[in-house]
């Protein structure tokens, strides 16, 4: 139970990390002082979601059944990890190692489906 109880901690050590940042920034005021820089900024994470969403947009015209299993792929595999890391906790007989290299990509695995909207909740 504990390591459970380690891996839900250090799955939200990332959340922690962002929200000290922010209580930083905002009882010291930095951030954007022009209107012009907080458009260079928003203008920035636009880019990197475009470049996100491109990752996802196959070129031609493949079948639809090729398009959803293209975009549904890094999802289906980030479950599996986070379902092999868990079930590595159950398997007797396997070295704390290897429990230890499963349970931490179980929380990556974690972070990248979860980690961007727990820290979008997280500001509101």
């Amino acid at each position: 139970m504990s390591v459970l109880l380690t891996t839900l901690l250090s799955s939200l050590i990332p959340v922690g990390i962002e929200g000290v940042k922010q209580l930083i920034v905002s009882k010291t005021g930095v951030q954007a002082t022009t209107v012009d820089e907080q458009i260079k900024l928003d203008d920035q994470e636009i880019k990197r979601l475009e470049a996100i969403a491109k990752l996802d947009t196959p070129g031609g015209t493949p079948s639809q059944w090729v398009i959803d299993l293209r975009a549904s792929a890094r999802y289906v595999a980030a479950g599996m990890v986070i379902l092999g890391g868990v079930a590595a906790i159950y398997i007797p007989g396997l070295d704390s190692k290897v429990v230890a290299v499963g349970l931490e990509a179980a929380n990556c695995a974690f972070g990248f489906l979860f980690g961007q909207r727990i820290l979008v909740n997280a500001k509101k």
